[in-house]
């Protein structure tokens, strides 16, 4: 072996394994991703349907996303944005 081998300083430290980071959401952009996730399925359904479009359809499901997308951004900027607060993989 030559004195240039690449594997030859690659010993572990002594120190343990890290400790993971804590995952945090931005309750603003969950907010607006649990808006789309609703919304967006129940509007495409009041648009394509085979009698036309309904209007009604298409209000409930904004209505419905804007409700629960408000409700889980202020659920979690009270938990500032930790979901779970147990034990990590």
């Amino acid at each position: 072996m030559s004195e240039q081998d690449p594997w030859r300083g690659s010993e572990p430290n002594g120190h343990g394994p890290s400790k993971p980071n804590t995952l945090r959401f931005d309750p603003f952009a969950t907010a607006l991703g649990v808006f789309f996730a609703i919304a967006i399925p129940v509007a495409v359904v009041g648009y394509t349907r085979p009698d036309g479009t309904n209007a009604t359809i298409i209000a409930i499901g904004v209505v419905v996303g804007l409700a629960v997308g408000v409700m889980v951004g202020i659920w979690l900027s009270h938990r500032d944005g930790i979901v779970w607060r147990g034990r990590q993989l």
